[in-house]
């Protein structure tokens, strides 16, 4: 692979805090989606961690049915 030339990674380093802020922002707004995906969840059926384990695999393999 080619070295990049050395204004263009005079660019990358210029905006590489903002995209490293950015990618902060991402995460942190990912993981308040997803908690407050957990918060309203329903329970629906109570299994136990090695059952649930066991559903969510064969349903990844598409041999369970929902």
């Amino acid at each position: 692979m080619s070295e990049l030339p050395d204004n263009i990674k005079a660019i990358q380093e210029r905006f590489r805090p903002r995209f490293e802020a950015q990618d902060a922002r991402m995460e942190e707004l990912a993981a308040a989606a997803f908690a407050a995906r957990l918060a309203n969840a329903t329970v629906i059926l109570e299994l136990s961690a090695e059952e649930a384990l066991a559903y969510h695999t064969a349903l990844a393999k598409g041999e369970a049915n929902v």
